[in-house]
């Protein structure tokens, strides 16, 4: 994949010689396309009307001083409007930059010269984040491409009883929702870790939630450390015209720390003999009392026991810090297994042997 780059340095020699130096160049299996800007302002136009990749921007107009205005920043804010483009900051003195640094902002010193630089591009462009904008377009442009022409152009004695209405619009925008399937994913983002058929823990999640919506159930809670995930159904929070909310208390299923269930000490004393019973809690598959939440940079690995809930007042929620959502399906996966644990209703188990043997043939 071809990668634009733009410099952004007032210094006619270090940029035209950057230039020179990345354009053509392959770094982490990927052809750069380096262009150049002389000044910030133009800077911001460009960036404004192309779509770069990736963009190296100085922050001193002319030679860096203390004191002196970081029109760099201007320009991250023009992009940080229209965008997302990442960002290294490239220049003589970056020492007040160090807060800014990110996944997606990167900070070199020129005085690390050229190989720093290289290193913090290859940095950016292994980590994907650079091909997720490009990919996610490309995939976009083609989706909508072949559905107007190879749907609504081709069928079009299905589609004109709902010409001009926005029937169309929602046909499209769900075949675009399925089209990032969880597999459509996978190849998107080159991911050949997850075996075929398996979840990646960042499918599990919403993240961050909208604080500005209702809470609904599956979402994630925290408080005084703990985490807690709402059980109560999402319908029951709807509040609409005339129709009042519904819940009044609020039931919760408390989070237990992985490294605090019996599996998982067992797995510490001897991994070889208790690895499948841990496999089996993670993959919820010891029946429906436990619901495995993985671990992520927002989120411990957390065991879901059924066991263990408690109620809140509504209005408590809101004591709560909100941290993300379930996505769909393991939030009604969840409260299926939820409803199923507490719903099920117990027999002694029928004496199959006893069946088996009045089937046998006889002697």
């Amino acid at each position: 994949m071809n990668l634009n780059l733009l410099f952004v340095d007032d210094d006619d020699d270090l940029r035209t010689n950057l230039i020179k130096i990345f354009d053509g160049r392959e770094i982490s299996g990927h052809r750069i396309s380096a262009s150049g800007a002389s000044t910030f302002q133009e800077g911001k136009k460009l960036v404004s009307i192309n779509d770069y990749d990736i963009i190296v921007l100085d922050l001193y107009e002319g030679k860096p001083e203390e004191g002196k205005e970081k029109l760099g920043i201007d320009v991250l804010k023009e992009i940080q409007s229209l965008a997302f483009i990442p960002v290294i900051f490239y220049s003589g003195l970056t020492k007040d930059l160090t807060d800014m640094e990110s996944e997606i902002v990167g900070v070199v010193n020129k005085g690390g010269g050229v190989k720093q630089l290289s290193d913090e591009l290859s940095r950016i462009i292994r980590s994907n984040i650079a091909l997720i904008k490009r990919k996610i377009n490309d995939h976009i442009r083609v989706t909508l491409r072949d559905y107007f022409w190879k749907t609504v152009h081709e069928h079009k004695s299905v589609i004109e009883p709902i010409k001009n209405d926005v029937s169309i619009g929602y046909l499209l925008l769900r075949h675009l929702a399925h089209s990032l399937s969880k597999e459509n994913i996978k190849s998107l983002l080159g991911d050949v870790k997850i075996r075929e058929g398996r979840a990646h823990p960042m499918e599990f999640y919403i993240y961050p939630t909208n604080t500005k919506e209702e809470f609904e159930a599956g979402e994630i809670l925290l408080k005084n450390d703990a985490f807690y995930t709402i059980l109560t159904p999402s319908c029951d929070f709807i509040a609409e015209d005339s129709r009042k909310r519904k819940v009044g208390s609020v039931l919760l299923s408390i989070g237990i720390p992985l490294e605090k269930t019996e599996q998982f000490s067992r797995f510490q004393s001897n991994p070889g003999k208790h690895e499948d019973d841990l496999l089996r809690l993670i993959e919820s598959r010891k029946g429906d009392r436990f619901f495995f939440l993985p671990g992520t940079p927002f989120i411990k690995n957390i065991v879901l026991d059924f066991q263990y809930t408690t109620m809140v007042n509504y209005e408590e929620l809101n004591t709560f810090q909100r941290i993300a959502k379930l996505d769909t399906p393991f939030a009604q996966s969840m409260v299926t297994s939820f409803i199923r644990y507490y719903n099920r209703i117990g027999y002694p188990d029928i004496d199959a042997k006893y069946v088996v043997e009045r089937l046998k043939p006889e002697k």
